[in-house]
């Protein structure tokens, strides 16, 4: 049996098959876009590498980060609703020796689904039975704040003044243990994710019955 033969289980697989017939219109009301928007002005995109695909000069992007989140290490280790486990010393941390690992952070970071309107960028993280990512050797660590921390810097060095809206989709029975993990809580608490943004899989599925 040859290679096209082999059924594909991975997860972008799973999310690329769940979406098929996804109207972006309707995900970009549900996650607060105004009906005043022109479905013409709504574009999606699935596994988005942004600083790769947008190939921004990326010599401001440490600059970008000092200025906009250069109390993020802090806050996090200040974070006592939840506290993240096993934070190392280089975490959140750019310096000129840790400068090319924090850029190849961003250049190596996926979003699973992209909506872009215009004045916003909805950033989605979708999730079946993995959890969220937490590699101890990355600079940026945790994933959702990767995730929003490379829009943000992305959009700064392209000029473009959208505000960065994230959401998560997850298994029906995940939810709740989704909503009290640490980066999900974090996120909350710092007012980039919106509790109700947290969206199942059966919530989509009902947002594509609508399309119909």
């Amino acid at each position: 049996m040859g290679i096209l033969g082999i059924e594909n289980r991975t997860e972008n697989w799973k999310t690329a098959q769940l979406l098929r017939g996804l109207s972006e219109v309707n995900l970009a009301r549900r996650l607060g876009e105004p009906d005043a928007t022109l479905a013409d002005d709504i574009r999606i995109e699935l596994f988005w590498y942004g600083v790769r695909d947008g190939k921004p000069d990326l010599e401001r992007a440490a600059a970008i980060y000092h200025s906009q989140f250069a109390d993020l290490r802090q806050q996090i280790c200040d974070f006592e609703q939840q506290p993240f486990r096993d934070l190392k010393s280089h975490n959140y941390v750019v310096s000129q020796e840790t400068q090319e690992d924090f850029l190849n952070n961003l250049r190596n970071t996926e979003i699973d689904i992209v909506l872009e309107t215009p004045e916003r960028l909805f950033i989605g993280e979708a999730k079946h039975e993995s959890g969220f990512g937490g590699d101890g050797k990355l600079i940026l660590v945790h994933q959702l704040i990767r995730q929003f921390v490379t829009a943000t810097i992305l959009l700064d060095l392209l000029g473009e003044k959208k505000e960065v809206v994230p959401f998560v989709v997850v298994d029906d029975g995940n939810l709740r243990g989704v909503m009290n993990t640490a980066q999900v809580n974090f996120m909350v608490d710092q007012g980039w994710l919106k509790a109700e943004n947290v969206l199942s899989w059966r919530e989509i599925d009902d947002i594509k019955e609508k399309a119909l």
